[in-house]
Order: structure tokens, then sequence, then C-alpha cells
């Protein structure tokens, strides 16, 4: 064989496993993909800014409380909203609306209500008073006394489901059909992943900025207000990009030659047509968007059991809002280099595998650093590395940032792909309303059905703690994993039924 042959054959596979987009292609990816870059860039900055207001000032045990009595409320209400608008407006004008709603509330919170926090905020005194007097309440006290801050968690909580798992993926399955969602998919992921890098530099960088004005301005809020103005800015800059590209994309790209008859855009026809009771039977009366909420469900209870002892040991850690958010930072670069690299396996994986197999790969991923993780979490003191006894917080912050990188490296490669791939074959209306009651009811549904059993426990005990509770959460983390299993093996035969009967 000649060496022109062998290049050409080195290159033919390397395109292949690494990068399976046409040249033709390329004008629609690049937009999109870069799309996908600034709702992740969004999403990994908010995901450390809440945690960064919360844990530090609150406590690692409040977010059990707020996404069971704030967080899944507001995506029950959101839900219906949504429902409406989508019945009222096309969904380019319900993209636009609902990115803007979040923006706005962003700005609001760092400009007008962080500052003036002590204005509107109940007096500290008086909300240790009573935490002191009502122990069986006091998360729920203590929550009241940092509303803003609350706020803010929600709708950022909102961004990673509403915006990135409804609109984006809704937007990318109107586009695509399976087998071109097989190639685009994973590498999208691949691209956009470079958000979390991003935004762990942007994170770094202005808590740095925050700790050396330490000398100028010897405040700690003002020091968190400098580090915070700037993300949000950064923050809002990134939403008004995708909403950019999302108007290219669909009302340049795909109207060209050579797009149009590939690819779908959304037009005015992407309205629905059916009441909310009707939508509401039709998703009832669906087995297969059933299995999707049981799959979406089981991962955001797992991880919402997983997230609480390790954001705990954080805190020890990190004592304070400017600290935790430029750990924060480098984590999110960490994951950001592991979601990658999960990309170009998962793209392997995705194409060349069942998507039963590409299914499983996550619930199996976080059944084994979970375990890990719990057992190191329960045993810590008795856990020695090489002779060596290690320090049993530090250890347990990163055994659990560990964790969390794989898991969700396996999340984001494998199960948002083959979650998406499933509802291509749908029908609009399942594809609309079926998706936002699976992705916004169902994974808040599942962080809150995790936070419902930590939280019963620390009403019922005030002294309790992530780290008397371990063990218990290990139990019932196990048991979701098993029931996930099962849910990825109903669907698949669904899937395999309707993709045949498509065909």
């Amino acid at each position: 064989m000649s060496t022109s042959t062998l290049k050409k054959n080195f290159f033919a596979t390397f395109k292949e496993v690494i990068w399976p987009i046409e040249k033709g292609e390329m004008r629609l990816f690049l937009p999109m993909a870069l799309m996908m870059l600034c709702v992740l860039f969004n999403f990994a900055a908010l995901r450390s800014l809440k945690d960064g207001l919360v844990v530090p000032e609150i406590g690692a045990e409040a977010i059990s409380f707020l996404k069971l009595w704030l967080v899944l409320p507001s995506s029950v209400i959101f839900t219906i909203v949504y429902a409406k608008l989508s019945n009222i407006f096309s969904f380019e004008r319900v993209f636009y609306i609902v990115i803007s709603i979040f923006l706005c509330i962003f700005l609001l919170f760092a400009y007008l209500l962080y500052p003036n926090q002590a204005s509107y905020h109940p007096d500290i005194a008086l909300i240790h008073k009573l935490a002191l007097d009502y122990p069986n309440l006091k998360w729920f006290i203590q929550i009241a006394g940092k509303w803003s801050y609350a706020l803010m968690y929600i709708f950022s909580e909102l961004w990673s489901v509403v915006i990135i798992n409804l609109m984006f993926w809704q937007f990318a399955n109107h586009i695509f059909n399976t087998a071109q969602a097989k190639r685009f998919y994973p590498i999208l992921g691949m691209v956009g992943n470079f958000g979390l890098i991003l935004a762990g530099n942007v994170l770094m960088t202005f808590s740095d900025v925050a700790e050396v004005l330490d000398y100028m301005t010897p405040e700690y809020k003002m020091q968190c207000q400098r580090m915070l103005q700037p993300i949000i800015l950064s923050i809002v800059f990134a939403g008004i990009a995708a909403m950019i590209l999302f108007k290219i994309i669909n009302s340049i790209i795909l109207k060209e030659e050579g797009f149009r008859d590939k690819f779908h855009r959304v037009t005015e026809d992407s309205k629905t047509k059916l009441s909310l009771i009707e939508s509401i039977r039709l998703i009832m009366n669906s087995s297969y968007i059933c299995h999707i909420v049981v799959l979406v469900l089981c991962y955001g209870l797992v991880i919402n059991l997983l997230e609480g002892p390790w954001k705990a040991k954080l805190r020890e850690c990190y004592p304070n809002t400017i600290e935790y958010v430029n750990f924060m930072g480098q984590f999110n670069i960490y994951m950001g280099i592991a979601s990658i690299t999960f990309m170009i396996i998962g793209s392997n994986i995705l194409r060349k595998l069942s998507w039963i197999t590409a299914a499983l790969f996550t619930p199996a991923m976080i059944f084994i650093t979970g375990t890990i993780f719990f057992t190191f979490i329960i045993f810590a003191k008795e856990i020695t590395i090489w002779n060596i006894t290690v320090n049993p917080v530090f250890a347990a912050v990163i055994v659990g940032a560990i964790q969390n990188i794989l898991s969700k490296s396996t999340k984001y490669s494998l199960f948002d792909s083959t979650k998406e791939m499933a509802y291509i074959p749908l029908s609009i209306e399942l594809r609309t309303k079926g998706k936002a009651t699976a992705e916004v009811i169902g994974l808040k549904f599942g962080k809150s059905l995790g936070a419902f059993v930590q939280s019963g426990i620390f009403i019922i005990l005030p002294m309790a703690s992530f780290n008397s509770i371990s063990f218990y959460l290990m139990i019932i983390f196990m048991v979701f994993i098993v029931i996930w299993v099962q849910s990825v093996i109903n669907l698949n035969k669904e899937y395999l039924a309707v993709c045949n009967n498509s065909v």
C-alpha cells in the first residue's frame, strides 16, 4: 500500500472518529456549536454562582429545601406558562421571550438586589433568634432571611432545564433527523463544552480580582459585588449572543439552498394546537414519555443525593463566597476538559453501538463513582493512602469533585444525546409539551424527591448533618439506579418500535 493511500486512510479514520461533520455542513454546524457554547457557558457560571451564594452564606443543607419548596413549584409554573406560550407564539418567539426574562432577572439581582440587600433582607439577629426558637424550621427561616439569594438560585437552576434541555435541544431536534443527530449531537456537545472551560477562567479571573481588591475595599460584601457584577454581564452577553445565533441559523442559514431540503427550520407551524388539559391527557397516555420522565427523574434524584454531602464538605474547605467561586472556576475547567474527552468517546459509542448500550453508560458510571464517593464519606476516618492518614474533609472534596466530573461528563456526552434522539420520531405535540414535562418537571421533581428525603430528615432531626445520614442516602441512591436501568430497557423497546414504524 502506498504512502499516499495510508495517509488518506489515516485521515478518513481520524475524521470518522473525531469529526464526522461534512465540509458542506460546517456553515450550519459552527453557529449551532457556538450557540451551545454560549448556553453552556451560562450554565457553568450560574451553577457556581448560585452555590457560591447559598452554600457559604446559608449552608449546604438549605439546597434540599430550595429544590423541594421553591425550584419544583417554579418548574411546574413554568411548564404551564410554556404550554400557554407555545399555543400563542411560534417557538422562535418563545425562545426570545424566555431567555430575555432570565437575563433581566440576573441583571436585577446583580445590580439592584445584591448591592442593597440590607434594605430588603430581614435583620440577621432576628433570623438567628427565630432559628433558635424554632429549630425544626430553621432552614426555612434562614432561606427567608436571604430571599434574594433564593430567587437567584431558582432561576439559575431553571437555566439548565429550560434553556439547554428544553429550548436548545428542542430546536436541534426540529432541525436534525435521527441519522444526522448521531453525527451532530456528540460533536455539538464537544465544542459546546469549551463553554465550561471559558466559564471556569472567567470565574477564577474575577474572584482573583475580588481578593486583590481586599486591600482597597475591606468590606466583604463589596468584594463579592465586584466579583458578581462582571460575571453577570458576561452571562448576559452570552445570552444575547445565543439569541442572535438562533436568528442567523433559523432565518438565514436554513433558508439557503442546500440546507432547505436537508434540514428543517422552525416556522409558524411550530405553534402547538392542543389545550393544556388535552396536552396533559396526551402526555399521561404516552408510556414512551413516561419512560423518559423516569430516566430524567432518576438522574436528578441520584445527582441530588450525591451533591448534598459533597457541597457540605466544600463549605468546610471554602467557607466564603469568593473562595467557593474560585474553586468552582477550577472545577469547571477540569469538567470542560473531561466533557470534551468524553464527547469524542461518546460520539463513537453512539454511532457504532446500539442506542441502549449508549444509554446505559451514564447510570453505570454514576453507580460506580457514586458508590466510591459514599464509601469514602462514610468511612473517611478509617481510610489511609499508602499508610498516610489524609485530611478527610479535603480528600472528600477531591473524591467528590472527581465523581462529579466523571458522572456529568458521561451525562453530557451520552445521556443527553440518547435522550434527545428518543424525542425525534415523536409528533410535534409530544416533542414540545412532552419534552417540557420530561425536562422541566421530570428533572426538577427528581432532584426535589431527593431533596424531600434530605429535608424531611433535617426537619425531624434538626441536629442531623450530611455526615450522619450518608449511609441512608447511599441505599436510596442504589435503589434508584436499578429503577433507571429498568426504564432504559423499557424505553429502548418502544424507541425501536417507533423508529421501525417511521421508516
